[in-house]
C-alpha cells in the first residue's frame, strides 16, 4: 500500500482531467495548512481556489504552444494536515518521495510556505533552489520560533548550503536577514536588478546557477508579483514584477534536471479571485515549460 495515501484525501481534480498515477508525469497535490501566519492567514484555502480556477482556464499555452489537455497531470488529493507544523511537514516529506521515487514530478501547491522545506530536502544536498518571492524568509527566528513562514529559508540553507539558494524578486528583508546574505552566497535578484540588466539576462543567470546541481527545485511564493497584479497574500509588498515578468523568468528556471515545483501563499479570503487565478496560470505554463521541452518520465 502506498504510505503517501495514508496522509492524503482526494479532491476534485486540478484542470478537471486527473490521469492515472501511472500514466502521469506530473503529481499535484495540495497542503492547506497556514497556522505559522503572522498577518493575514488564509492560505489554507490556496489548494482548493487553484484547483476551482484551473477547472475553468482553456488548457492551450500561447506561450509554448502546449495543450495542457494532452499532458499526464494526476491530482493526488490534499495532505491531512495536523496542528504540529513538523507533524505537517514529515507527511509532506513522505508524499514527495514517494513520487520523486516514482520518477514523477511533484507540483505542490500551498499553503504557507513553509512546506517548500521538506519538498527540497528529500532531494538530498546536491539541489540547486530557486525561490521567486518578495521576502527572503532567512531570519533566524521570527516571534520566538526557530521554524515558521518567516524562517524556514534559514533551516534550508543549513541543509543544503546558502550557496545552492538563489532568491528572485526580493524587496523586503530585516537587517540580520540581509547580513546573513554578504556572509554567505545566497544570490538575490531584486525588481531593480530585473529592471537594469533585463529579463534575457536575468534568466540566463537562473538557468546557469541550477545547471550547477544534479537536481533543482523551484518554488513560487505568489507575493513576488505586485499586489497590482496579485493582491491576495498574506503579507503584500509593493514595487514587485508583473505576471508577464515571472512567466518569462519562470520559464528559463524551468530547467532539465527540475525535479520539484511549488506555488504557495495564495490567500482567496483577500481578493476576489485575481490572486488564484494567476497561481493556476504560473502552475500550469511551469507543466507547459517542461512538457514543451521533452523531459523523460
Amino acid at each position: 500500500m502506498s504510505r503517501a495515501k495514508l496522509f492524503l484525501s482526494p479532491r476534485a481534480p486540478f484542470t478537471g482531467i486527473s490521469a492515472p498515477y501511472d500514466q502521469a508525469r506530473f503529481v499535484f497535490f495540495g497542503v492547506p495548512y497556514d497556522k505559522t501566519s503572522t498577518y493575514r492567514p488564509g492560505s489554507r484555502f490556496g489548494p482548493g481556489a487553484l484547483r476551482d480556477v484551473s477547472a475553468n482556464l482553456e488548457l492551450c499555452s500561447i506561450r509554448y504552444g502546449v495543450d495542457l489537455e494532452k499532458v499526464p497531470v494526476h491530482d493526488m488529493g490534499d495532505v491531512d494536515i495536523v496542528e504540529s507544523l513538523d507533524q505537517t511537514l514529515d507527511r509532506v516529506k513522505v508524499v514527495v518521495s514517494e513520487i520523486t521515487s516514482a520518477k514523477k514530478i511533484p507540483i505542490m501547491a500551498g499553503g504557507e510556505h513553509s512546506i517548500t522545506k521538506p519538498a527540497v530536502e528529500v532531494l538530498g544536498k546536491d539541489v540547486g533552489l530557486v525561490n521567486f518571492d518578495a521576502h527572503m524568509d532567512l531570519r533566524d527566528e521570527f516571534l520566538g520560533e526557530k521554524l515558521s513562514h518567516a524562517t524556514f529559508m534559514r533551516r534550508v540553507a543549513e541543509h543544503i548550503g546558502p550557496d545552492h539558494i538563489m532568491e528572485v524578486g526580493i524587496r523586503a528583508f530585516s537587517k540580520p536577514e540581509l547580513d546573513f546574505c554578504k556572509k554567505s552566497s545566497v544570490e538575490i535578484v531584486t525588481p531593480l536588478d530585473l529592471r537594469k540588466d533585463g529579463l534575457v539576462k536575468a534568466g540566463k543567470r537562473i538557468s546557469g546557477f541550477l545547471s550547477r546541481f544534479s537536481r533543482a527545485y523551484v518554488t513560487v511564493d505568489i507575493d513576488v508579483l505586485d499586489p497590482a497584479f496579485a493582491p491576495g497574500v498574506g503579507n503584500p509588498e509593493p514595487d514587485g514584477v508583473s505576471t508577464d515578468e515571472l512567466l518569462t523568468l519562470l520559464q528559463a528556471a524551468m530547467v532539465g534536471n527540475l525535479a520539484g515545483f511549488d506555488l504557495v501563499e495564495v490567500s482567496p479570503p483577500l481578493d476576489t479571485g485575481q490572486t488564484a487565478a494567476v497561481g493556476a496560470k504560473v502552475i500550469l505554463e511551469a507543466i507547459a515549460a517542461l512538457s514543451s521541452r521533452g523531459m523523460p518520465r
